[in-house]
């Protein structure tokens, strides 16, 4: 009997120890992905600068410059993730919390993958535009060009960060599944079917 309590006991440790190690997985991709998000950003941000201020070519600067707009917005995001991403790592959150913010990730990266789309699509659009119109065909085609760039860069983005999310799936459902301990308590988790 008592080595039974103890296997069971020991059991749920792993499953208390697994759910905060998932949650610590999730923070630290987030972290990591920010991180990229900022370089991009930053990167975004001083080629943009140099491009505009080196070419005489009317297109490229437009391109220069909306390069560099992205780069602040990119980077604007970054930061503010990050800062998201410090304060979860002194949250104490209950099993259901850690899992309703595994999902909310999910889903937030398969959201931006979707208007990342979008961005391609008008930036493709502007450029083909430009070959139409006889008024700022250079802003056009370069605002165009750029807005495609950002949108692959963050369609790729984006992908990446879901895929890493969704690939740790089994591992949530395998913890959650009925009790699940944690640092602030027990809680029970059943599905109806």
């Amino acid at each position: 009997m008592l080595l039974c309590l103890a296997q069971t006991v020991k059991a749920q440790n792993f499953k208390a120890d697994s759910a905060s190690l998932l949650n610590a997985e999730r923070i630290t991709t987030n972290r990591d992905g920010m991180h990229v998000l900022e370089a991009w950003g930053l990167a975004n941000v001083a080629g943009g600068a140099a491009g505009y201020f080196a070419t005489p070519n009317k297109e490229w600067k437009d391109f220069s410059l909306m390069n560099l707009s992205w780069g602040v917005v990119n980077a604007g995001i970054a930061y503010m993730g990050l800062g998201g991403v410090r304060q979860e790592m002194v949250n104490h959150l209950n099993c259901n919390d850690m899992l309703q913010r595994y999902e909310s990730n999910k889903r937030l990266y398969l959201i931006n993958a979707g208007l990342d789309a979008v961005y391609i699509g008008t930036g493709l659009f502007l450029w083909e535009h430009s070959n139409t119109v006889t008024n700022h065909a250079e802003l056009w085609s370069g605002f165009g060009k750029s807005i495609a760039l950002q949108g692959l860069f963050l369609l790729i983005f984006d992908s990446t960060m879901y895929a890493s999310h969704q690939s740790k799936n089994k591992r949530w459902n395998r913890i959650t599944e009925g009790l699940c301990i944690t640092d602030n308590g027990i809680g029970l988790r059943y599905a109806f079917k």
